[in-house]
């Protein structure tokens, strides 16, 4: 005969210590502690990681300065890199800005009287306009866009605020970045100093090599920048005869400049500012401008770009384009700056772990 299966369960008791429980609430409530606070610093954590990186982007240049000063005073070589670059930014704000306000200024206040003259021609737009009655329509959008944007030319006091916000910011980085690169040097060599005597030198030339991939980073950076922006500068002189517009190309080409300092999408923002600006003083020349810009933008992103950076960080140009994808992701604009030199800086560590393993195998 067989024997009929057993129905007796087995239970599995638990026994859960009071001090662990203590334990784990303990490290939910530090970790939501931990949360709350990297949530409140995190914009003067951003603050002081734009500062050391600038800090770091201009110290080739200070160094430099300092060493042909008679003094060799740091102090002196900052504050005329400091006034070189201030220089550089007000001469750019002063050349491109007021035109291309007054230009968006004057196309806004155009706008009612050129789709009052449009409704009233002879076109086909006009003939669509009075067959489906859409006059009354016309008419109500054009007192709806005076009424709102009639006075432009005026101060807006809901941004200031904003600009407030955004000028406080930038004088806060510039005063660490000086106060970096001052200090810099000494804090650096106190670090060295408390480093065990064994490990040091691999240290140090570990720090030189992620040293040289964010200032290569820089350099090509800069370098891709001015390219593009003198490229666009002749490209928008040589539309602007063909298409008899007037519109200021090296100013245009100054803003192409100033945001393909950010890799991969500064150009496309500049683009797309520059196209409006365009557009404010002849349709036939934006469009033109923009197809120009969409095929600049390719042979940007997938052969100089990628080229000159892998270049200087010892990256692939794949590894360049994924970081500069990831580094847009995780933290936008200033993500996609420093994505680069941090992917640089990562390989460099990891080659030399394994270069440690290996090192130690081989003793062994």
């Amino acid at each position: 005969m067989s024997k009929a299966p057993s129905n007796n369960k087995q239970q599995l008791t638990i026994n859960i210590e009071s001090i662990t429980v203590i334990r784990v609430l303990a490290l939910v409530v530090i970790t939501l502690l931990g949360i709350a606070f990297i949530k409140n610093v995190a914009q003067p954590l951003v603050l002081i990681f734009t500062s050391f990186f600038l800090a770091l982007a201009l110290n080739p240049a200070v160094s430099k300065i300092a060493h042909k000063l008679k003094s060799k005073s740091r102090v002196r070589a900052t504050a005329v890199a400091y006034v070189l670059v201030l220089a550089f930014l007000a001469a750019f704000i002063a050349f491109v800005v007021p035109p291309l306000v007054k230009q968006t200024v004057d196309f806004i206040k155009d706008v009612p009287t050129t789709i009052q003259d449009f409704k009233n021609g002879d076109s086909a737009a006009n003939d669509f306009i009075h067959r489906y009655n859409l006059d009354e329509q016309v008419n109500r959008f054009t007192s709806d866009f005076n009424a709102k944007f009639g006075d432009i030319g005026k101060p807006v006091l809901s941004t200031a605020g904003a600009i407030g916000s955004t000028v406080a910011n930038t004088i806060v980085v510039l005063v660490l970045t000086f106060m970096m690169l001052i200090e810099g040097p000494v804090w650096l060599r106190r670090f060295w100093e408390v480093q065990p005597a064994a490990k040091r030198a691999r240290r140090q030339h570990l720090a030189e090599r992620m040293y040289k991939v964010v200032t290569n980073y820089v350099n090509g950076q800069v370098f891709i920048a001015a390219l593009g922006g003198i490229f666009a500068s002749i490209a928008i002189f040589i539309l602007s005869q063909i298409f008899d517009a007037s519109v200021n190309a090296i100013a245009l080409g100054g803003i192409i400049a100033l945001f393909a300092l950010m890799p991969m999408i500064g150009t496309i923002l500049g683009s797309v500012i520059v196209v409006l600006a365009c557009l404010l003083v002849s349709a036939p020349l934006a469009i033109a401008v923009a197809i120009y810009f969409i095929i600049y933008q390719q042979i940007e992103n997938v052969t100089i770009q990628p080229y000159i950076q892998s270049r200087g960080n010892n990256l692939t140009p794949l590894i360049v384009f994924i970081a500069a994808l990831l580094g847009v992701g995780i933290g936008g604009l200033l993500g996609a700056i420093v994505a680069i030199p941090v992917a640089g800086c990562i390989k460099i560590v990891i080659e030399d772990y394994f270069a440690e393993r290996k090192l130690k195998r081989g003793e062994a």
